[in-house]
């Protein structure tokens, strides 16, 4: 009876298991199942040889597990075809991405840092415009031209067409900068393709695009963002050792990647720190360096020396090799401490910590699991050689981490890739980049240290109602100095002054820069300054935390606050709460006297 009732039972369990194998194979989709599928189909193949000989219990239990890997497999392949669905050609691709940085260029209202203007764009203006003022590192030959010239021809083009208007001198140089970002991207992308294969990819490009601190510096007319753009595509033509690249259908001449470097070492001398390292490691793993040297090496450097050397000549006047001066000064006579020092910890501590922000943590694990897999350890002793050559200088910056963000973009991007396929919360992943980034972006963009810029097309407007009457104001910027851009955002040939800060380059015993002798004593260097009440300007231009000090000077020779722009919610030291404007001559058009709160 047992063994008639095991048969009767084997071959119910044997008709059973074929309607359901014939409804599992009915509802496999041939698409999602096909060549491409092979290891499904075999797992699925294997999970029905074991329900051989089992009984219903099993049958069932093996049902469910074929229903949960076809679910599976089906989340995969909607995940291949939305991927698919949004892939982009470059061009269509750099047209999306920069949609993004011109709506990028827009978000982006406030004052960083003074290189963003005094180094690019006022420099630029002196050389279309034949008036603007050059900084002390000008008058001693510190600075290349390659770079203001590039906003150069776009005032150029400006003033040929007769359509050289202030706000356009503003706006032209941030698109094309957003331009360049947008380029920064696309190869940021094409990058990623190459070493982690086009789904990391997306990660790594999302990670970049919603970091607050690139939103915040990758539109700005910085050498910074040069350099960061620039080491990105360099990094594309970079002749990667085989084990790295995902996409090993692609391989480069070595001039390409190498002219770029030399590009970005002319706008910006400190690229060295970067490339250096990368450098190094390719001519280890060459297998002739001789001619690396001489076919690679050796022609980009003087191709990049003699149109350095060339277009400087052009400027200067005379021969010089900026690139040399600036690396002596900044490097081995340490001239960036007149503008504040750190501790050596300062990178690890608050810079890298600050600029990524959230991105931290998936940085945090990107980095675990690349270590743990032998793999991009180069990538991380690159970064730790960069931060740790920073850290020997005093003066410290959070844009100088410009230049290793996108490699630390690499491992944010490859470890959310592996959660997004270790969980169904990709889009969760998505939402708290966003929610935790963007407020940042948009608080830093719009709001912290907006007074320096709004005050620029009121006083640019001012000299427009006023230059009627051929009669334009003098202004006085009583603000640590380069608090505000100068002639490329007014555009009128206008007396300005404003506290210098140059350092004592040669060495003058007991020498203080006009800025602290200012406010060691602002009362007292007015009331010497300003004793003839006709060499008075017109206009007085400070942060609101000045002016008790000064009030006693203003109030004697006729001064009245005419307007006021916010500028930041945490001032501090010389810096205020607002920026003030007082007048002195009366009669200003009346639509002029009006605050901005």
């Amino acid at each position: 009876m047992a063994t008639s009732s095991d048969s009767e039972l084997r071959k119910r369990s044997q008709v059973e298991r074929s309607q359901d194998d014939d409804q599992d194979s009915d509802g496999v989709d041939e698409g999602l199942l096909g060549d491409d599928d092979e290891v499904s189909q075999r797992l699925i193949r294997e999970a029905l040889s074991e329900g051989e000989g089992s009984n219903l219990e099993t049958i069932r239990q093996q049902k469910e597990y074929l229903e949960r890997l076809l679910a599976e497999e089906r989340a995969r392949r909607d995940k291949r075809i939305f991927l698919d669905s949004v892939k982009f050609s470059t061009p269509r691709l750099l047209g999306v991405l920069l949609l993004v940085r011109f709506l990028n260029v827009f978000l982006v209202q406030t004052y960083y840092v003074a290189d963003e203007y005094w180094q690019s764009l006022e420099v630029a203006h002196q050389m279309v415009f034949k008036y603007g003022y050059l900084t002390w590192e000008w008058k001693h030959d510190l600075r290349g031209y390659t770079h203001p010239m590039i906003f150069a021809g776009v005032f150029k083009a400006l003033q040929w067409f007769e359509i050289d208007h202030p706000m356009l001198l503003i706006l032209f140089p941030r698109l094309l900068q957003g331009l360049f970002a947008s380029l920064g991207d696309v190869y940021l992308y094409k990058l990623a393709q190459r070493l982690f294969g086009s789904e990391t990819a997306y990660w790594v490009l999302l990670s970049y695009l919603t970091s607050w601190f690139v939103c915040y510096t990758a539109t700005r007319t910085l050498s910074n963002t040069m350099e960061m753009i620039l080491l990105i595509i360099a990094l594309y033509y970079y002749p990667w050792p085989k084990d790295y690249l995902a996409d090993k259908s692609k391989s480069f001449p070595n001039w390409m990647y190498l002219s770029v470097v030399a590009f970005a070492f002319i706008i910006r001398p400190t690229a060295a720190i970067v490339w250096f390292p990368f450098c190094v490691w390719h001519f280890i793993r060459a297998e002739s360096k001789l001619r690396l040297i001489f076919l690679g090496y050796i022609p980009v450097g003087i191709c990049a020396a003699a149109w350095s050397m060339g277009i400087d000549r052009i400027f200067y006047g005379k021969w010089v090799v900026v690139q040399y001066n600036f690396l002596k000064l900044n490097f081995f006579g340490d001239i960036g401490a007149n503008y504040g020092s750190h501790p050596c910890y300062w990178y690890l501590l608050t810079g890298i910590p600050v600029v990524l922000g959230t991105h931290i943590i998936p940085f945090v694990f990107g980095i675990k699991k690349c270590w743990d897999d032998k793999k991009f350890r180069h990538l991380m002793y690159i970064m730790l050689w960069t931060v740790g050559v920073y850290s020997l200088l005093s003066h410290k910056e959070f844009r100088f981490l410009l230049s290793i963000l996108p490699i630390a973009m690499f491992f944010c991007g490859h470890a959310m890739y592996n959660w997004s396929q270790k969980t169904t919360w990709g889009s969760f992943l998505i939402l708290g980049l966003l929610i935790t980034n963007l407020p940042l972006a948009l608080y830093f963009g719009m709001l912290h240290q907006r007074g320096s810029m709004d005050v620029m097309p009121y006083l640019q407007n001012l000299c427009q109602n006023t230059r009627e009457g051929n009669k334009l104001p003098t202004v006085t910027f009583l603000m640590p100095c380069h608090s505000t851009p100068y002639f490329s955002h007014l555009h009128y040939k206008v007396q300005m002054k404003f506290l210098d800060c140059s350092p004592n380059l040669k060495n003058k015993t007991d020498y203080m820069e006009e800025a602290d002798r200012f406010y060691r004593n602002p009362k007292k260097w007015l009331a010497t300054r300003y004793s003839n009440p006709k060499k008075q300007p017109t206009l007085l231009v400070f942060y609101s935390v000045l002016r008790p000090r000064i009030k006693t000077f203003l109030k004697d020779n006729d001064y009245q606050e005419v307007s006021k722009f916010f500028h930041t919610h945490f001032p501090e030291g010389r810096v205020g709460k607002k920026v003030l404007v007082y007048r002195k001559t009366p009669g200003l058009p009346p639509d002029l006297n009006t605050n901005f709160n």
